[in-house]
């Protein structure tokens, strides 16, 4: 896509120097009409008028080829749309839990399944730490533990115990994929997919 949009660049780039230099001749071939008619001027103004109808066939060949670039962009945009809505409802009709936070576990989006298991509206959740889930003699523990996390690639079964405003606690295992951005950690993301344990194992730490 990126490439498109250079060479779309190119395009204007061409099409707006063409349209300068046939402004230019334009004007020129006026001042010519406005003098006196001399035999050095009518081979000029005929040289000038094979000039303005080369660069009207430049502009215009210019012109159809933006026209195309333009209609390949807004295509690929709508496939690229597509495919965001596609991965979109895959995510918030998934079965599992899904979460995503910030390097400090700060919540950034959630599945369906999430809210569920929260007992919480997304407006409710936006930017809110998952350590409010978390129960308070254990937080240190796990932040300590997401520390840990983020200096990685991930983990496959990090258990903890989640607590909820109105139902019993419930033992969890999370996966955490860590996605590091290039240049700017605060871009980092860390996807959760969490899994409700049904026997009551001691969760290890991270």
């Amino acid at each position: 896509m990126k490439q498109n949009l250079i060479g779309a660049d190119d395009l204007l780039a061409t099409f707006a120097q063409q349209r300068q230099v046939l402004l230019k001749h334009t004007a020129e071939a006026l001042h010519l009409e406005a003098s006196p008619v001399r035999p050095e001027s009518v081979a000029r103004e005929a040289k000038l008028s094979a000039i303005l109808v080369s660069s009207l066939e430049e502009l215009k060949v210019a012109e159809e080829e933006l026209l195309e670039r333009t209609e390949a962009l807004a295509d690929l945009r709508d496939e690229l749309e597509q495919r965001v809505r596609g991965v979109r409802q895959l995510f918030d009709y998934a079965p599992a839990p899904l979460l995503v936070t910030d390097l400090y576990g700060n919540i950034v989006d959630a599945n369906r399944a999430s809210l569920a298991l929260l007992r919480r509206e997304m407006s409710s959740l936006e930017r809110q730490p998952i350590t409010r889930f978390i129960p308070l003699n254990e937080r240190r523990a796990f932040r300590d533990g997401l520390a840990r996390i983020a200096e990685t690639e991930g983990v496959s079964d990090w258990r903890f115990l989640l607590v909820r405003p109105t139902d019993a606690p419930l033992q969890v295992s999370a996966a955490v994929r860590v996605a590091k951005a290039a240049g700017n950690v605060n871009n980092t993301r860390l996807f959760w997919s969490i899994r409700v344990i049904e026997s009551a194992d001691t969760p290890p730490t991270a």
